[in-house]
């Protein structure tokens, strides 16, 4: 299913038939299955394969693999648990990790085998021809291939515990893996050359977590809007839990965490922060509303009322962000 990769040779074939072999009917039947990978790429929804980080400590492993660290590829749809459980059988006298913490040097030295596994978030690296936004479509190939800097994000919690508001000192420790080569290749996994961390500031983590949503969101109506034979239920969960009182709560602990006076006058050189933070809030609302009005077309008779009820809460929820946040459009190109 990397049609994007097919073309691509596809583009490379095409020329020899046309300007090297005059084979006009091999290029004319080339040219049609080209238009067909590209229609597969708008129109066809490709599962999004999971990445693992996997350590191998102890001197009981083979040279080539010892105490070293390797990202794979997971088979579609595979969960950690199973692909763990393949990955031991291998290994039958390997002890699993439990802690996803770099091990020490006794670990490392002991003449047994120890197996680290934990899930990693592959980045996005986009090719530098699309200088434009363009359809999620597109995009979402990009996001599980052709990569090769992957992340594992573990929460740190900074000074006194608030229990009116978990937000305010929690920091995120980000390891930044980067392999040898880009994923996926001849091999569905490759070797870690370099390992960087960044903290991640509470501030920090909000704008990240924000901005997650926001795109998910667009995207899932990109998704109904390219396919409107999507079901609706994955578009349902994902707008209640935004908009209804009772399970959100996002935003509203951004608030008070971050837009008071006492934050504000603590941390003055966080002001572009929370202007940025404002700003992804307000722009929540109109890929909201576009969501809200798929859905409104799409619920059945029987999910009316609770179609009603969460159009009653983002009236509500509308009203208030506007008045703080101001009024935000959606591009044409949604």
């Amino acid at each position: 299913q990397m049609w994007e990769e097919a073309i691509a040779l596809g583009k490379e074939l095409a020329e020899q038939y046309e300007n090297e072999m005059f084979d006009y009917e091999q290029l004319s039947d080339l040219l049609r299955k080209q238009a067909q990978f590209y229609e597969n790429i708008v129109k066809v929804i490709r599962p999004k394969p999971d990445y693992f980080a996997v350590g191998y400590y102890g001197q009981g492993f083979p040279t080539f693999i010892r105490n070293k660290v390797f990202i794979y590829r997971g088979k579609e749809y595979e969960r950690r648990e199973d692909f763990e459980a393949r990955l031991l059988t291998q290994f039958p006298n390997a002890e699993k990790m439990k802690t996803t913490s770099p091990p020490g040097d006794d670990i490392k030295n002991s003449s047994g085998q120890y197996i680290q596994c934990f899930t990693v978030k592959p980045k996005l690296d986009l090719p530098s021809k699309f200088h434009r936004p363009v359809s999620e479509q597109i995009v979402s190939f990009y996001r599980v291939n052709e990569v090769q800097r992957f992340e594992y994000s573990r929460p740190v919690r900074k000074g006194e515990k608030n229990p009116d508001n978990e937000f305010a000192n929690m920091w995120i420790e980000r390891t930044i893996y980067v392999t040898a080569y880009k994923l996926p290749g001849i091999l569905r996994w490759f070797e870690v050359k370099s390992v960087f961390m960044v903290e991640i500031s509470p501030l920090e983590n909000a704008i990240e977590t924000m901005q997650l949503t926001n795109d998910k969101i667009n995207n899932m109506v990109q998704q109904h809007l390219n396919d409107p034979n999507l079901p609706i239920n994955p578009l349902s969960m994902l707008l209640n839990g935004i908009v209804d009182p009772a399970v959100m709560g996002g935003f509203t602990n951004y608030e008070k965490a971050f837009f008071t006076e006492k934050y504000m006058h603590e941390h003055p050189e966080d002001h572009d922060k929370i202007e940025k933070l404002k700003d992804l809030i307000a722009w929540q609302i109109p890929f909201l509303a576009e969501g809200i009005r798929i859905h409104g077309e799409k619920v059945t008779e029987a999910l009316r009322p609770f179609h009603e009820r969460m159009e009653a809460c983002f009236r509500q929820l509308k009203d208030k962000v506007e008045k703080q946040y101001g009024v935000r459009a959606v591009v044409s190109y949604l």
